[in-house]
C-alpha cells in the first residue's frame, strides 16, 4: 500500500502543479497548544516545506500525518494530510474513508478560461 499512495500522490501532485521549480509546497500540520487549565486546543498551521528525492510520506511514520480515523480500524501508520501549491491554485487531500482506503483528491480550478458573467 505505501507504495501506490505515494506513486498515487506524486503523479497527482506533478500533474496538477502543486510543486515550484524547488519542489517545493505548502504543509498543513495540526499542533495543540494547552491553555492554563491543561485543556488541549487544535489548530492548524501551514509550514513551507521541500520534496527531497528520498521523501516517503506513507512509511514516515511522523505523528502529525497520522490519521485519527485509520487508527480506529488499524495500528499500521496511515497517513492523512492537506497540502497546498505556494502560488494557491492547486490544493490536494490524501485521507483515509471509514472502510480503511486511502484516496487523494486535489482542487485545481482553471484560470485559462476567463470567468462567465451573468447579467
Amino acid at each position: 500500500m505505501p507504495d501506490k499512495v505515494n506513486a498515487s500522490w506524486f503523479r497527482m501532485a506533478t500533474e496538477y502543479g502543486l510543486f515550484n521549480d524547488d519542489r517545493e509546497f505548502l504543509l498543513a500540520v495540526e499542533y495543540a497548544e494547552y491553555g492554563e487549565a491543561g485543556d488541549e486546543e487544535a489548530h492548524t498551521a501551514w509550514v513551507r516545506v521541500g520534496l527531497l528525492d528520498d521523501w516517503d510520506f506513507v512509511a514516515s511514520e511522523v505523528d502529525q500525518l497520522r490519521s485519527w480515523m485509520a487508527g480506529l480500524h488499524t495500528t499500521r501508520f496511515i497517513p492523512e494530510f492537506t497540502v497546498a501549491s505556494l502560488d494557491g491554485r492547486t490544493m490536494m487531500n490524501t485521507t483515509v474513508w471509514g472502510d480503511g482506503t486511502v484516496s487523494t483528491i486535489a482542487i485545481c480550478p482553471s484560470y485559462e478560461e476567463e470567468p462567465k458573467h451573468r447579467p
